[in-house]
């Protein structure tokens, strides 16, 4: 106790003085309880100074106690430390990074030597980093000796700049002063990227690397450690590489075999800036050593598979020019690459392929696209047992369907669940009680779930009361932004709910026989005949849904049908399914056809203090809060405003599948209606896969959403957009025409790069002639909607051409203004050129 308040004296009233003498005479009693005092107070009640900073460095037993209660920001008092460590020093101090950084290099080099500690080379190469003069570095013989060297070999501050000082330009004067050894620098900068601490740390090795100007000498006495960094997996690096070895690649001691093999994986890359260095290396040596001119054409393979024109242009080139058409090994290896040359490319070889037949133009006739998915029958869930296990599933958003089979099987089960079931339903109720301070669809069947099983269980389990706290009565859930559709849902359930609570017993008419969603007419009427004979009315919104998951086929024999078993009552309800014109005098056009009217606007963006404009395309639809309470189900979802997420939203689009327009101009106008911010890329993934499983054809808005689909930086999105335009290419329904217009309205907007459309469609071209001539159309009207020559147009531009010559067509006059005006612009007019003198070809 005399300690601790000798200590809170001294540090209460800065006795700076004492301090030292105090530390010197504790012994490890004392130190332990310094150590818990500072604990206690250091942090919270008391403010870091010069006496708690030397007491924790004297009392800590461990370098990881000392950094718990180190100020980590406070300046050392460097002399009265060095007074302290005269009689003690801590075991750890040599360990502490964060306590040397404080006091730097040099002191740590000072202490070293008096044998205070023994600093290990990760934090030797560390501290060194914080010293960026010349005079420091020469006051110990160690730095430049052997410290310096550290800096290749560990992790450290090196790449940091502070003001105009860096380590480059330290390394750079050290070695023209020949205070260290330069080919030691050169080749231990390229030894430190082998080590692949980081990206930025393998760049800034090379940079040294580059900055130090190695003469041509140096370099081929390094070649064989610069070719090893293309094994490297940073890619960005081989671009510097290459241009460091291009002096010397026809040098007599350039190592050609050995590069030759090291650069072959690179061709298979699609890093333009990597191949266009490859290239020129390797025509560089077919033009200067006729030995390697046959290896050099078969290495030039894979570049063929690169849908690039320019890259398989230059490809192409190098063996026209410097291989040997009669090489049989050549010959042989262009035969497995040939069906992907572009049209140029095929004409530069043309005479290594004189031996083959001329491929026959195929139409393409019989090209089928497979459906995307195939519908499959549901199985009715029969027993409880199958039930209880069901109930457990429907929370886990499984199958969408899943909801409409629990709602339909607890109808007809109602009666027959007791006590025992009940116990058995645990599980399901613990899964539905997870769901709390959730939102949602599924949120609402586990809040109907529960007040389920507090009406019908004699005594609710324990899960169940605690539930009842934490869930709303059914007819209390939901709030103001609640989405409507949701409040039909909400209505659709209390109905069911009121069914079960009077022990009615009659089969749900929404739920799916098939797969998404689908309801067969037949079923339909065979459930409405149910409750014909029963003399009752179904639930509103159960027949409202119905109806419209009807799938349209054979609904002449289904009509039929329906007349022979039904009255005229009972009959009517189904004439939304049979009348194909019955909601066109109840709603708009445009929430039918999904024919939305849609502009181009700029929307502010608050960034750092400043506005910044960014390019959007909305689409123009009524977002309503509230509506009639005997609205219908169709009225709720065509006015349902936004906030809506993806495992929801394939439920309500699977709602109306036939309508599906209002819910996909809603989710694009919330998550990819502008060109920087979009949002929830996973649930329009999921909710384009929902659609298409439904087979439907093709509406406006749906080419609003995929336009932004193909065009999208996610690669997994965009590549499922490639996948619905190749997969729905040929339907009766799908216009290209349309669809390129969008895109290039977007791209014309700079909502999009032209290089996300021009990647994906390049890796789709040669599927199919038809598939061919399809694209062609697409670029057509792309190109059309195009104003101006944007970033990268020639990349269009190049497809373009190469689809005229694939498609042996003739350039579309229709266009043929706009490439007299683009024309002026430098890059563009070669492409132009080609494609206005573009001759009908046979290839």
């Amino acid at each position: 106790m005399l300690i601790e308040e000798g200590f809170k004296a001294i540090y209460l009233d800065y006795k700076i003085k004492e301090i030292v003498p105090f530390l010197k005479k504790l012994t490890p009693k004392d130190k332990k309880e310094i150590a818990a005092l500072l604990k206690k107070f250091i942090n919270k009640e008391w403010g870091h100074n010069s006496i708690s900073v030397l007491a924790a460095l004297a009392c800590c037993k461990t370098k990881n106690e000392y950094e718990k209660v180190s100020p980590g920001y406070y300046s050392m008092p460097v002399a009265l430390i060095d007074e302290l460590l005269e009689s003690y020093v801590p075991e750890w101090l040599g360990e502490s990074y964060s306590f040397l950084r404080e006091v730097g290099y040099l002191k740590m080099l000072e202490w070293e030597q008096k044998g205070y500690l023994t600093v290990n080379d990760e934090i030797g190469a560390s501290l060194l980093t914080s010293s960026l003069s010349e005079d420091e570095l020469s006051i110990y013989p160690v730095t430049l000796e052997s410290h310096i060297w550290l800096l290749f070999e560990y992790e450290s501050s090196v790449t940091e700049r502070y003001g105009d000082r860096n380590w480059k330009d330290l390394l750079k004067n050290l070695v023209e002063q020949n205070k260290i050894d330069r080919n030691r620098v050169l080749k231990s900068a390229l030894q430190a990227i082998h080590f692949n601490f980081s990206k930025e740390y393998n760049a800034w090795y090379l940079e040294l690397f580059a900055y130090l100007e190695p003469t041509d000498k140096e370099i081929l006495r390094l070649q064989e450690e610069l070719f090893l960094v293309f094994h490297s997996t940073q890619q960005s690096l081989f671009s510097g590489i290459l241009k460091i070895l291009n002096p010397v690649i026809t040098e007599k001691d350039f190592k050609t075999e050995a590069f030759l093999d090291a650069v072959e994986p690179l061709l298979t890359l699609s890093t333009k800036n990597v191949l266009n260095g490859v290239l020129l290396a390797l025509e560089k040596i077919a033009k200067s050593n006729e030995k390697f001119r046959e290896k050099i054409g078969v290495l030039l393979m894979p570049v063929f598979l690169n849908k690039d024109k320019t890259i398989q242009t230059k490809g192409a080139k190098i063996i026209a020019k410097y291989g040997n058409p009669e090489s049989h090994t050549i010959k042989e290896e262009l035969k497995y690459y040939k069906e992907n040359f572009l049209s140029d490319t095929h004409t530069l070889l043309g005479q290594f392929l004189i031996d083959e037949e001329k491929p026959e133009h195929q139409e393409g006739q019989n090209f089928v696209s497979g459906l995307w998915y195939e519908p499959q029958p549901i199985a009715s869930v029969e027993t409880i047992e199958d039930f209880i296990f069901l109930a457990s599933r429907v929370f886990n958003n499984k199958e969408t369907y899943h909801i409409d089979q629990f709602l339909a099987t607890l109808m007809r089960l109602n009666h027959e669940l007791e006590d025992d079931h009940f116990n058995k339903l645990e599980p399901a109720f613990k899964a539905a009680y997870k769901l709390k301070g959730t939102s949602g669809l599924h949120h609402l069947l586990a809040t109907f779930f529960i007040n389920y099983g507090l009406l019908k269980q004699k005594k609710a389990s324990d899960i169940l009361l605690e539930a009842r706290l934490e869930f709303p009565r059914l007819e209390n859930w939901g709030e103001k932004r609640t989405p409507l559709i949701f409040k039909a849902y909400q209505q659709f359930f209390l109905d069911i709910f009121e069914s079960l609570k009077e022990g009615k017993k009659f089969p749900l008419l929404s739920v799916p026989d098939h797969t998404p969603c689908w309801i067969s007419a037949f079923t339909l009427i065979d459930k409405i005949k149910i409750y014909q004979d029963q003399h009752e009315q179904p639930i509103a919104f159960d027949l409202q849904m119905a109806v419209l998951r009807v799938k349209k086929e054979n609904l002449k024999q289904a009509e039929q049908y329906a007349k022979e078993l039904l009255n005229a009552e009972y009959f009517n309800f189904l004439k939304p399914v049979f009348n194909p014109d019955y909601f066109t005098d109840r709603y708009e056009n445009a929430y039918l056809e999904g024919d939305f009217d849609w502009k181009l606007s700029s929307r502010k963006v608050y960034k750092w203090n400043n506005t910044e404009e960014i390019p959007q395309l909305l689409v123009s639809i009524e977002n309503r809060k509230e509506i009639p309470e005997d609205s219908t189900l169709l009225d709720y979802l065509f006015n349902s405003y936004h906030g809506v997420y993806h495992d929801d939203l394939t439920c309500i689009l699977y709602t109306a599948p036939y309508f599906s327009g209002s819910v996909f101009a809603k989710k694009y106008n919330e998550t990819l209606s502008n060109a920087v911010y979009q949002y929830d890329i996973k649930g329009n993934i999921k909710f384009l896969d929902a659609w298409m499983k439904l087979n439907l054809p093709f509406q406006p808005i749906h080419y609003v959403f995929l336009s932004a689909g193909l065009l999208n930086k996610d690669r997994t999105f965009s590549g499922m957009a490639f996948e619905v335009l190749i997969n729905r290419a040929f339907s009766k329904d799908f216009d290209a025409r349309e669809l390129g217009m969008l895109i290039g309205e977007n791209i014309n907007f700079e909502l999009a790069p032209v290089k996300r459309l021009t990647d994906g469609l390049a890796g789709c071209i040669n599927l199919s002639s038809r598939h061919n001539q399809l694209f062609e159309k697409l670029l057509i009207s792309t190109l059309t909607a195009i104003e101006k020559p944007v970033f990268n147009l020639k990349k269009i531009l190049e497809l373009y051409y190469e689809l005229l010559n694939l498609n042996q067509s003739e350039a579309y006059e229709a266009i043929a203004d706009k490439l007299q005006d683009w024309e002026r612009e430098n890059n563009l007019k070669k492409i132009i050129h080609q494609i206005k003198t573009h001759e009908r070809k046979t290839l």
